[in-house]
């Protein structure tokens, strides 16, 4: 395994600074619930439940020649990881695929490369700071290396979800995909629906899984006038248009069949902006 530490335009992997043997454990999101009791009733009424944060602990191994190297790596590490403001960190797995199988002795030669071995960033990424500083403990001197165990622990900054990143779909056909396993709310994600215009029509309606958005004018729209939905305000060629819609925001729903639908008598195009898949 392997840990990508994003910041920016600026990717670094833990064992570009010499971890290797690295386990990492993401909990499930923790979940707060809210409830209420009544006299003379049992148990509680239940209110609601939101998810708060979730929890990454990492451990490694590294060696480093001397004291003065063990030094300066204190210094790389805690330069990438205990920053104030948030990053993103992502699993990696190796792509070899027979990692784990089965060898007799002497079945190969050599000594594995694991800070050399490829690897895949998995499919989502968490938004995280650092919650638990390195803490490393020596365990000896091996041949002409000196060799640490190091752990430490992040925790989402914002939303408890890893995501995918961010990218612009157009809508087609009545329906798309959706394979994350947490909601994809507009008023926690600042997601965009785009609405282009071929003009002609003066009012119309976009239902995407269940929420129905509405607009309503006596204005026919024109060929290339271009609608932002954000969930909190709608602008038609920039200006602001809340008065003339029913003030609806969308949520993707999560589903055994990984697909949302949509039905729209808009004619034009649609996309989403800032598309995300989101997994607790």
């Amino acid at each position: 395994m392997d840990l990508l530490i994003t910041k920016g335009n600026q990717e670094t992997r833990l064992s570009s600074l010499g971890f290797y043997n690295i386990d990492i454990f993401d909990s499930s999101a923790s979940l707060s619930v809210n409830t209420r009791s009544v006299t003379g009733r049992n148990g509680f009424i239940y209110d609601d439940g939101t998810y708060t944060q979730k929890n990454i602990k990492v451990s490694a191994r590294v060696r480093v020649a001397n004291a003065s190297a063990f030094m300066q790596l204190q210094d790389d590490v805690n330069a990438l990881l205990l920053d104030s403001d948030p990053f993103y960190a992502t699993k990696m797995y190796p792509n070899e695929t027979d990692f784990y199988g089965f060898e007799v002795p002497g079945a190969k030669t050599g000594d594995i490369d694991l800070l050399n071995l490829p690897h895949t960033a998995w499919k989502y990424r968490w938004k995280v700071v650092i919650s638990s500083t390195p803490e490393y403990t020596f365990l000896g001197k091996a041949g002409d290396w000196l060799k640490y165990d190091v752990s430490f622990a992040l925790v989402t900054a914002e939303m408890p979800f890893g995501e995918t990143k961010p990218k612009d779909i157009g809508l087609s056909g009545g329906a798309f995909g959706y394979a994350g396993t947490a909601e994809f709310s507009q008023l926690e994600y600042p997601y965009t629906v785009e609405l282009t215009s071929s003009g002609t029509q003066s009012s119309f309606y976009l239902t995407i899984d269940g929420r129905k958005f509405t607009y309503t004018s006596n204005v026919a729209l024109k060929a290339g006038d271009k609608f932002l939905l954000t969930g909190i305000e709608t602008t038609l060629n920039g200006n602001n248009v809340n008065n003339r819609t029913n003030y609806e925001y969308f949520i993707l729903k999560p589903n055994t069949a990984k697909k949302i639908t949509y039905t729209t008598d808009f004619i034009g195009s649609i996309r989403i902006l800032g598309f995300k898949e989101v997994y607790r």
